[in-house]
């Protein structure tokens, strides 16, 4: 349920009783790992056992991947005024057109802002939520994004740099609530900048508010042309990375693409919804310095084990795709509190465990007053392959509801420039 004013689980009780024995109860600070797991398994911090805050990959990774987690007390996340009345706007005006492939009556906000748990439709509200929730701004843009590629065996193997900005169309919070003739939901343009072999990859998407698949055109570098991708590509790979089109912020997808959504129920498990907002450093003078929350000391490389993680109550939803496909289902862990995917798990086709996701992020007072939710690092890490692709936003140059930027500069003639 989303309310304006939110209590922390920072509230909970210091301690639980089970059978008559106090459990004891975790210092913030701690920093949980494979050397302490045992020890500390069965005590609490804010009221949770550690071993109910830890699903089940998260545990294994940290009992034999040397994941370590730093401990702190949890924060409420409250957005800004106009995304609650908005969303309050919707109760009882809202309804899924399944066959439109949209939400009908909304007026911005989150469409379902009270979920029930009882609803046999309860796990598809809280996608539709994520999907049209958008606590980042009308305007997303992140003219810098470091993109790094590691080996698990390794270490880096390269980091590139990416521009991405996405326009919102529709239910927007700031001006008009919608541009255009209300057919497009958002237009993103995402680019790579550097370096040279790589400077000018990139795609232009307009995302329908409708059924129909994204309109997404490509830049080839060796015509310095544009073409028009097939409507299938928002499942290919993003081209050099781990991740699927599918897979930005973990779930990328217009919720009726997917067969079905199973809500398998709430727990609170430890995510960085206030994560460390300079997690990358453009100057850094070594890899160390340049991705400070990443341990390089030791494989695999990828762990954000100079972070710090909360409890945060969410959703767990199974979410079944098509069978084209490539994975067989979808993990998502969505908080319970505002829409925000904090990590999920991709299967393969035989149901194994495939790939990890896990975004960091923090509540950030935008340029215009408002509140917006910022990623300050994310990973998709692919254990079949042993690899990882990890990002950084420039959180220094990332700008919300920036003054002065308009659609058109969300363009196809936009990504031409920016790739040329």
């Amino acid at each position: 349920m989303y309310k304006k004013t939110l209590l922390p689980c920072a509230l909970a009780f210091a301690c639980t009783i089970s059978s008559g024995v106090a459990l004891a109860a975790v210092e913030a600070g701690t920093v949980l790992s494979a050397a302490n797991i045992d020890k500390l398994y069965d005590d609490t911090f804010e009221g949770h056992k550690i071993k109910d805050l830890l699903t089940e990959k998260v545990e294994w990774r940290i009992r034999n991947s040397g994941y370590e987690m730093k401990l702190v007390n949890s924060k409420p996340v409250k957005l800004g005024d106009a995304w609650y009345e908005r969303s309050q706007q919707n109760v009882g005006n809202v309804t899924i057109n399944e066959a439109g492939g949209r939400i009908d009556g909304w007026v911005g906000g989150a469409p379902f802002p009270n979920i029930d748990m009882n609803d046999p439709e309860a796990a598809k509200k809280v996608v539709w939520n994520w999907y049209y929730g958008n606590p980042r701004g009308d305007v997303m843009n992140v003219p810098n994004v470091a993109y790094v590629l590691i080996d698990g065996n390794s270490g880096i193997e390269r980091v590139q740099n990416w521009k991405f900005v996405r326009y919102t169309m529709k239910g927007r919070l700031t001006g008009e609530q919608v541009e255009g003739d209300g057919s497009e939901l958002s237009r993103t343009i995402f680019v790579a900048t550097a370096p040279r072999d790589i400077k000018g990859l990139g795609t232009f998407s307009i995302r329908k508010d409708n059924e129909q698949v994204e309109d997404v055109w490509a830049y080839i570098r060796a015509v310095r042309r544009t073409r028009r991708l097939s409507g299938g590509a928002w499942m290919d790979p993003v081209g050099g990375t781990d991740q699927l089109q599918d897979d930005i912020e973990i779930f990328n997808a217009n919720p009726t693409w997917y067969k079905e959504y199973r809500m398998v129920g709430k727990r609170h498990i430890l995510t960085a919804a206030h994560g460390i907002n300079s997690a990358w450093n453009p100057n850094g003078a070594n890899e160390a310095e340049s991705f400070p929350t990443l341990d390089l000391s030791k494989a695999p490389y990828w762990n954000f084990n100079q972070d710090q993680y909360e409890p945060r109550e969410v959703y767990v939803i199974e979410a079944i795709p098509p069978e084209e496909h490539p994975y067989s289902k979808k993990v998502l862990y969505i908080d319970t509190e505002y829409p925000r995917v904090h990590m999920g798990e991709a299967y393969d086709k035989k149901g194994d465990f495939w790939k990890m996701f896990q975004f960091h992020s923090y509540p950030n007072i935008a340029e215009d007053g408002s509140v917006d939710v910022r990623t300050t690092s994310g990973a998709t890490i692919d254990f079949k392959r042993n690899h990882a692709t990890v990002f950084f936003p420039d959180t220094e140059t990332w700008s919300t509801n920036t003054p002065g930027l308009t659609a058109d500069d969300v363009s196809l003639s936009v990504l031409r420039a920016t790739a040329r």
